[in-house]
Order: C-alpha cells, then structure tokens, then sequence
C-alpha cells in the first residue's frame, strides 16, 4: 500500500471523533482515524534523519508528554485523567507517524492533499449549516447546536480552528506553490473562509485576519508578491474578502458588540473572572497541577463546574504546574523556530511548505488566547500533526542541503565517476531556484 493514500486518508479521516467506545475511559478508545494511523507504523519506511537544528524541539516534545502524566499519581478524577491521556497518546503518534514516514516533497503534498478534501468536506457542512441547517450526519457527530455552523466537531469555536488552520495553508498552496489543480486549493480556500465566517467564532475569527496580514508582511519583504500569478490572485482574493464585509460586515461587527462585556463584567463566567479563579488554582497548585483535565474539580463554587478557564496557556498551567507551563510555551517557540529556519530554505516547494506550516502555528498561537480547545481532540492531533510536518519539512530541506554539499564536494574528485549519489526516495518534485525580484516564478508541483 503506497503512504500518500494513508497520508491522505489520515488528514481526511483526523475530522471524525466517532469510533469505539470503551467503558475504561468513557470515551472512544479508538476512533476512525486510528485506522490509517496504524496501517502507516505498519507499512510506512524511515527514510531520512531529523535535522539537527529540531533536536531541542523534540527533546521539548518528550519532556512536555513526561510531564503530562506525572498527574496518574494524585490527579483526584482517574476517569478524567484517562480521556485525556487517550488523547495525548494519539496525538503523540500523529506526531510520531508524520517525523518518521514524511520523507519528501511528495510526502508533504500528500498530506496537504488530504487536509484539502478534509477542509472541502467539512467546509461545505459549515455552509449547510449557515444556509439551511443540519445535514443528517450524526453518525459523523454532527450535531448543530444553536445558530453557528460546526461541521462534524464538538463546538463552533473548535470548527472555527480547524477551518481558520487549514485555510492558510490552502491559500499558501493554491496561490504561491500552484501545483497542478492548483485551482482545486484556492476553490478550498475560499469555501473555508465562507465556513470561518458560518462559526461565527470571534477568536478564530481574529486569529485567521491577523496571521493573513503577518503573511502578507512576510511576502513583501521577501519580494513574494512580485510575480504575476501572485498578484493576480491574491487582488482577487480581496476583491472577494471586501464584497464579503460590505455584505456581512455588520453582521461581524455585531458579534463583537458584548466583547468588552464578556471580558471584563462583574459575573462569575466573564473572562476576568475564571481567569482569576485560573490562577488562585495555579498558585494553590504551582509545582504539579491539578493534572490532565481535573481542571474542574477545583473551579470555584460559583462556576459550579460547568465553566473552565477561556484561554489554554492559563489552562495548561492549571493542570501541569508552573514547570509544564513553561515547557508547553517553549515547546511552541521551538516549533516556531524551527518553521521560520526552515522558511529560508533554497528550495522553492519548501521554503512555501514552511510559510504555510509556520502561519499556520500563529493561527493556534492567538486562538489559544481566548479558547480553552487545546483540551478537545480535534484541536490536539491537528496542532501536533502541523508540528510534525514543520519537522518533517525541516529534515527533508537538510537532507537536500546535504546532497547538494556532497555533490559539490565531489565534483572536483576525479573518483566521483565511478560514485552514485544517494537520491530522495520516490520524490518526483526537483527543487526549484528562487525566482528573481519582478520575473514570474517556476511552475509548481
């Protein structure tokens, strides 16, 4: 069985929570997407070793699940420790499965494949949703709640993530890389931004515009948006963005009319007020938390249980201590430098793979202010799926930086006639030179 249909049937099958449940957890052992997962540790090959400047972030990555579970000793709710430890585990093979198995271009395009047929597939629930309601997929977890669109997932604002996290990359590949059906992406693109808005979720909402503008800053001082194709696109892009807001514009400043009192009110569930109670529980708690998801055994009277903590860092915090604080924020610095390093890389396709992993991570970096999700499945495994390609996109930018100096070195030997170099395995994408400032770049994939 060839990996880029596991890769694409994983990203896909990454949106559905629904599988087996089992009385242990209380919750589904395994899920759809358990399937492909563990076809991949079975037929997939290590090809490539991890670059050298991602060892600290991987040394994070252990320390981080380490921490995690010291809470099996003390945590006062077992049963909630383990549906978040089944939860950890899993997204700690995504992570696994995507530094291991990844080993080239067409590895990468693979995956990004099936985030695009995954975002179409739950984009155009979310557009249901908007326009005339419920589709009839409770098999799936579709379950609409209210009046904001959330696909398949568990809440608005967890759609909302999914949505805002895949369009950016979409947009990356359909505008910059325009590989063949590159049209394909921008239409996925477009059907995300119409589902982001469907949420009706302020965080992510925020989150999406102010990494849109980052990378648009960024590709201006790189010169990106010099191409002909580029500005073609991008101006359309606007075009589309502005008739949007003209049309619902009220709408979305409506939504954000009762912020300030959300925040800031008097009230036992405004922002100020649990995350106040956050940290009287961090300060009772500082070395080793409450552990994993008893969070809640600890809130305050007045929230009852029913309210938790609006932003993850305060939450995970809360649950870890101050050491796992300070571990899951470094952890989030190393996969950023990581991303941006390997966003100065000499290959066309990687250097754009990059931009859209390391967008991508802002997008998480904000919404993860106002939102407690991090806890929540789908936000879990598709975060640690993004940061194992920022890895795995690392590692292949290395080995091709590698062959490169090898291959210089041995031009001037006289004996490299008779030498075969090594080549990326079933990778049919060459690297690509960086097109010079005002000339139209090389074709994509």
């Amino acid at each position: 069985m060839k990996s880029k249909y596991l890769f694409i049937l994983l990203t896909f099958s990454a949106t559905i929570a629904q599988g087996y449940w089992h009385e242990w957890v209380d919750d589904e052992a395994i899920v759809v997407g358990d399937i492909p997962l563990f076809l991949l540790f079975l037929f997939g090959r290590k090809r490539l070793k991890q670059a050298p400047y991602a060892k600290g972030a991987l040394v994070l990555t252990v320390l981080f699940f380490l921490w995690s579970h010291i809470g099996v000793f003390f945590a006062p709710n077992q049963l909630y420790f383990r549906q978040e430890l089944f939860l950890n585990i899993r997204a700690c093979l995504y992570f696994i499965a995507f530094i291991s198995f990844v080993s080239s271009k067409e590895d990468l395009h693979s995956v990004f494949l099936g985030f695009a047929i995954g975002l179409l597939f739950q984009g155009m629930i979310g557009i249901h949703h908007w326009l005339r309601g419920p589709v009839g997929l409770g098999f799936l977890g579709e379950q609409r709640i209210g009046w904001q669109a959330q696909g398949t997932f568990v809440h608005a604002s967890v759609f909302g993530f999914y949505v805002s996290l895949l369009s950016v990359i979409m947009y990356r590949i359909g505008v910059f890389l325009r590989p063949r059906h590159y049209q394909f992406y921008l239409l996925v693109f477009l059907i995300g931004v119409i589902s982001l808005y469907a949420s009706q979720n302020r965080a992510t909402w925020l989150a999406f515009a102010a990494t849109m503008v980052v990378m648009f800053v960024f590709d201006l001082l790189r010169r990106e948006i010099k191409t002909r194709h580029s500005k073609r696109y991008i101006a359309l892009i606007v075009l589309v963005l502005i008739a949007g807001g003209i049309r619902y514009g009220t709408v979305i400043m409506a939504r954000f009319s009762d912020a300030e009192e959300s925040l800031a009110d008097d009230r036992s569930s405004s922002r100020m007020s649990l995350a106040q109670d956050a940290m009287r529980i961090i300060k009772e708690h500082s070395l080793t938390g409450t552990g994993l998801n008893n969070y809640r055994m600890y809130v305050s009277e007045e929230t009852a249980g029913t309210r938790v903590v609006h932003c993850t860092y305060l939450l995970v915090t809360a649950e870890l201590g101050i050491p796992g604080g300070v571990i899951f924020i470094l952890l989030i610095l190393s996969f950023l430098v990581v991303g941006l390093r390997a966003m100065r890389s000499n290959d066309f396709y990687l250097k754009n793979s990059a931009t859209a992993l390391v967008m991508a991570q802002s997008i998480f970096i904000i919404a993860m202010l106002p939102s407690p999700d991090y806890r929540i499945l789908y936000v879990k495994t598709h975060i640690w799926m993004i940061w194992g390609l920022t890895l795995a996109t690392a590692k292949i930018d290395y080995f091709h930086k590698k062959m490169a100096k090898r291959s210089v070195a041995m031009a001037g030997d006289p004996r490299a006639r008779n030498l075969r170099l090594q080549r990326p395995p079933h990778n049919r994408f060459p690297a690509q030179p960086l097109p010079p400032p005002g000339h139209s770049r090389p074709q994509g994939l």
